[in-house]
């Protein structure tokens, strides 16, 4: 029985010990018209997972859809005719091993096109 709960005890401090080094970085900018946030999961010096959430908050119906590009000194991403659904788009589950990963002085831009307007909006971290 004392084996058995040391081994529990090994294994539960060895699983804590890898969330220890996990941060999660906030990044979020408004407009009139978006609410776009960045969320990094920054899980070691070369891993991390990483999501966008970008919100219809203007006046008046929401596109149908949208263009977006997002910039970032770890690398650039997007989608081209973007369904919204209730206004708003979730894209969840990058990741990355062996990669550059997300800091928190790091400028982060996304520009957003529907029908014929565009917006560029410069992220900010968020503490």
């Amino acid at each position: 029985m004392k084996k058995t709960g040391v081994i529990t005890w090994l294994s539960f401090a060895f699983l804590l010990t890898g969330c220890l080094g996990q941060k999660t970085l906030h990044f979020q900018e408004e407009t009139e018209n978006w609410k776009v946030e960045y969320i990094a999961d920054v899980q070691s010096e070369d891993r991390e997972s990483t999501g966008v959430h970008i919100t219809y908050i203007g006046e008046g119906e929401a596109p149908e859809h949208i263009d977006y590009t997002l910039d970032r000194p770890t690398g650039g991403g997007g989608g081209d005719y973007v369904l919204l659904n209730d206004g708003m788009v979730q894209k969840m589950g990058n990741y990355c091993s062996g990669c550059a990963v997300t800091r928190k002085d790091h400028e982060i831009q996304v520009t957003i096109e529907w029908g014929e307007k565009e917006e560029t909006l410069d992220l900010e971290y968020i503490e």
